[in-house]
């Protein structure tokens, strides 16, 4: 794998990853009012997950469960070297084939909840993500060229990694089998996790973001807009969940849990550049 740091001048944008909604199509779909703006004593610093979440118990039960692998993922490397700007162009360009791929059965998940929704609010909403998505698959090509030097070839050819392929199928899993609000769960750790991350990795870069690299990419997932997608996600889940039983709650704070494992796992793998369980081994 290449180790060389990237030193190509800034790109004027730089393509967001593709598993969530760029930050104006997720402001076109963020319909639900927001929580409070009134965080309390305990959440006030917005570098934590929670920020003006605090009215939420489900939000502050799924972080507390999460919190281990939630935190350890943001000081993993890939995060670590995306905030210092020297994240290689060989990994991120790693990152964004296995996010094209991952996109594909992002609609599939979201077709499926509006295809099992009763509610309007949802199935309008999942229409304007699959909007969305349609919206970034038709601008791949061009962006990934121009901007990365990634060919069409390179993107009809990449493979999928096994540690990304674990996180589509246990989504796509989900999404066939259980209800609407188990699979709001399942994707929720996506637009979560990146909206906390986006928001901490600009906070701690301050004036060096002005020369990264990836200054775009943090800016998209540091924005209110992006925030208030993952905002949706909880103020749906939380009124979705209001009758539900002890059990049925475990299985949800289960399957958030997963879903932030395998997006520990999906920056982990990025970094290392790995396709398969075990470094070296071959697919053909």
């Amino acid at each position: 794998m290449s180790h060389t740091t990237v030193q190509n001048e800034v790109p004027s944008t730089v393509l967001p990853a593709l598993h969530t909604p760029s930050n104006a199509d997720t402001a076109l779909i963020a319909q639900s009012r927001p929580f409070s703006e009134k965080p309390n004593a305990d959440f006030a610093d917005f570098r934590t997950p929670l920020r003006n979440l605090s009215d939420s118990p489900i939000a502050k039960r799924f972080y507390s469960a999460a919190r281990q692998v939630w935190e350890e993922g943001y000081k993993q490397p890939f995060i670590r070297d995306l905030e210092a700007g020297s994240l290689t162009r060989a990994r991120f360009t790693f990152y964004m084939l296995q996010d094209y791929l991952y996109l594909t059965d992002y609609a599939k998940v979201h077709a499926l909840i509006m295809a099992k929704a009763q509610d309007d609010n949802i199935i309008e909403h999942m229409v304007e993500i699959q909007a969305a998505i349609a919206k970034e698959r038709s601008s791949v090509h061009e962006v990934y060229v121009k901007e990365y030097g990634i060919t069409m070839d390179e993107i009809l050819h990449a493979k999928q990694s096994a540690f990304a392929r674990a996180y589509t199928s246990n989504i796509l899993s989900i999404a066939f089998s259980r209800p609407v609000l188990d699979i709001l769960v399942a994707v929720l750790p996506c637009a979560w996790v990146y909206a906390d991350y986006g928001r901490r990795l600009s906070l701690e870069a301050g004036d060096n973001l002005a020369s990264n690299p990836y200054r775009t990419w943090v800016d998209i997932y540091a924005s209110d807009d992006f925030w208030q997608g993952a905002v949706w996600l909880i103020n749906t889940i939380d009124k979705l969940a209001m009758n539900i039983s002890e059990s049925e709650m475990d299985g949800l704070v289960d399957i958030f849990v997963t879903g932030v494992e395998h997006e520990y796992m999906f920056w982990s793998s990025a970094y290392d550049m790995q396709l398969t369980w075990k470094p070296g081994w071959q697919r053909h």
